[in-house]
């Protein structure tokens, strides 16, 4: 006795998802968290396995405490803000007053009139 199966070109099949009828060579096994659930589902129903389910799969270390972490001694200099700043420096030559922006001179926002 031989361990074969019929072809079953025209056997049809019913999703286990959504109860419709289709070829049974159309539908396709659920995979759930790289496992097959022995569901055969259609088209429609099937969907990728999504990688967040794999969390804890693989081992991921992300620390958040430094060690020997020394405390900051110049506590003025660590709380001065440093920045690239082109609004309102004078190295750009770009002012900013109440909603109006000139620059270089050429023309001032919201009324867009050029100056003399």
């Amino acid at each position: 006795m031989a361990d074969t199966f019929a072809r079953g070109s025209f056997a049809l099949g019913v999703c286990d998802m959504c109860a419709g009828v289709y070829l049974l060579k159309e539908l396709r096994p659920e995979i759930y968290n790289q496992r097959p659930t022995g569901f055969l589902v259609c088209e429609e129903c099937w969907d990728l396995d999504n990688p967040q389910l794999q969390l804890g799969k693989f081992p991921i270390n992300d620390p958040q405490a430094l060690r020997n972490a020394r405390v900051d001694t110049n506590l003025t200099q660590s709380r001065e803000l440093w920045g690239w700043n082109p609004v309102g420096n004078e190295s750009t030559n770009i002012v900013c007053q109440d909603g109006a922006v000139q620059v270089n001179g050429l023309f001032q926002y919201p009324n867009r009139q050029e100056s003399p």
